[in-house]
């Protein structure tokens, strides 16, 4: 059976309640000289090859298996006369035009065995009765798209594709460094399906993961809170930029003697957000995900971000929140507008200056101080940092303004600078005795995982959009978060549960 990217119908089709039963039997009975087949290869020549062509032809014949069962369940469903009238009506009701009911049809669906079955399913499209306007011919799809099938849906099925299939696709491209590779470590799970697919599949569900994201800020401007995950717990909370290419135009213009356009490829800073929790000692909570995002947009955009997820999980009724960065000023000019936005009294919000970039601009400080050797620069250093540790902050800078002189004091001025802006947030002393992490490795830590190790490349470029659906899908891999991303995506909901529709509606 060559079941490569085949379209057929299920195997078996129950039509009442008694059937289901029969389902895998009668299945597996129409596969099984497939199943025997493998097994009498391997008896016949029992090498190492033949073994492992078996067990890979046998994992194969199971995802096929589980398709057709699938596949065969499914259209019993629909059966169930209140399942589908209660699905038209959520349809309809999410709509943002009025919907028409066009009948029942089939249309192809892709399971996680690669399999593609087509399925019977009442279909529904954009009401143009009594509107102006030249009707559209079959297959002539306007922007919006041509329509949809409600019952698929309700059951998690968009894109002509199952909901574990659309899933570990985009899990796969998330995780692997191009496309290419991610079709290969499907195909070697035995999972069949074109790479062009799988490309398509993977941006559909990070482009409507990002609409629930939106909603998701939408709803904390509102006052909405999703869970609780937050309250009454320390936090973390950090921010920093990477590194990546974009690809800008190229779609029109005169073509080179290669035949491709010109484009153009400058550097942007996506910005990550890092929360964790942390217990009594400061060490990092285990019991409770770390959550990580990102986006392509300016700072304003990244705070608006990390305010939304902190308010709807929770954290305006945090025990204490402590920010950690390292010196950029964007981060600390929106600190006090984030305590704010969460309603945080002063004590709560801890800010920290991260203390190895600290010492960074100690060093710093060294370079620039004339007529020393090596060995007294890593002296003063070393000094300084135990005076950093104790929290005398004050007493460096006055050392530091001592020789603030020569050609290069308005450089040493520029990095005294540093510490006497940031003094109030270098009582490394006190955040010991508190507890408090005294540095931002962790955010630096999952910029480094979340894009540099994916996005950003030797002749990797992206467009803006696919590039801010990577990071937000990135993202939640890294941080342990996958299934809480595709029930955003599942459900179509901002909190990744379901929204029932009331009966009324189904009119």
């Amino acid at each position: 059976m060559n079941t490569k990217y085949a379209i057929g119908a299920p195997i078996f089709l129950p039509e009442r309640p008694s059937d289901l039963r029969h389902l895998p039997s009668r299945t597996f009975q129409a596969l099984e000289p497939e199943f025997l087949r493998a097994l009498t290869a391997l008896v016949e020549r029992p090498t190492p090859d033949a073994h492992l062509e078996c067990e890979e032809d046998l994992q194969r014949l199971v995802l096929v298996f589980a398709s057709h069962v699938l596949a065969g369940a499914l259209s019993y469903l629909h059966a169930d006369a209140s399942l589908v009238e209660s699905a038209v009506a959520a349809a309809r009701q999410a709509a943002p035009t009025p919907m028409r009911h066009r009948g029942w049809r089939t249309t192809p669906v892709s399971f996680l065995g690669g399999v593609r079955l087509t399925l019977w399913t009442p279909y529904l499209s954009e009401d143009r009765t009594d509107r102006p306007g030249p009707t559209r011919g079959i297959g002539r799809r306007g922007p919006a798209g041509g329509g949809s099938f409600p019952v698929l849906e309700a059951l998690g099925i968009f894109w002509q594709a199952t909901p574990a299939l659309y899933s570990e696709v985009s899990r796969q491209l998330v995780r692997s460094a191009s496309c290419a590779e991610a079709h290969r470590a499907l195909a070697e799970r035995g999972i069949e399906i074109d790479e062009k697919m799988v490309r398509t599949l993977a941006l559909k569900v990070g482009g409507e993961a990002l609409r629930q994201r939106q909603r998701r800020i939408e709803a904390a401007s509102e006052g909405q809170v999703f869970s609780d995950e937050f309250a009454g717990k320390r936090i973390v909370i950090g921010t920093d930029g990477g590194r990546l290419r974009l690809r800008e135009g190229g779609e029109r213009g005169r073509r080179n003697k290669s035949g491709h356009r010109r484009f153009r490829t400058p550097w942007r800073e996506p910005k990550l957000i890092v929360v964790y929790v942390i217990d009594g000692k400061g060490r990092k909570g285990k019991d409770c995900l770390s959550v990580y995002d990102g986006t392509l947009g300016d700072a304003g955009a990244t705070f608006e971000l990390l305010i939304s997820e902190l308010l709807v999980r929770g954290a305006a009724r945090a025990k204490q929140v402590i920010l950690t960065a390292d010196g950029a000023r964007w981060i600390w000019n929106r600190a006090d507008a984030l305590a704010a936005a969460l309603g945080l009294r002063p004590k709560q919000l801890v800010k920290v200056a991260d203390y190895y970039h600290a010492v960074e601009h100690l060093s710093a400080l060294a370079e620039l101080r004339a007529g020393w050797t090596d060995a007294e620069r890593g002296s003063w250093v070393r000094k300084m940092r135990r005076l950093l540790k104790k929290g005398h902050v004050d007493r460096v800078i006055e050392t530091a303004r001592s020789f603030a002189r020569g050609r290069n004091a308005a450089k040493i001025r520029t990095q005294i600078a540093y510490f006497e802006d940031r003094r109030e947030f270098m009582r490394y002393d006190e955040f010991r005795r508190r507890h408090i992490p005294r540095g931002s490795g962790a955010t630096e830590s999952a910029v480094r995982r979340v894009i540099n190790l994916r996005l950003k490349g030797p002749s990797i470029f992206w467009r803006a959009e696919n590039a801010e659906r990577m990071l937000h899908m990135r993202a939640y891999y890294k941080a342990g978060r996958w299934s809480e991303l595709m029930r955003r995506v599942m459900y179509r909901s901002p909190d990744g549960k379901p929204h029932s529709i009331p009966a009324q509606t189904a009119a």
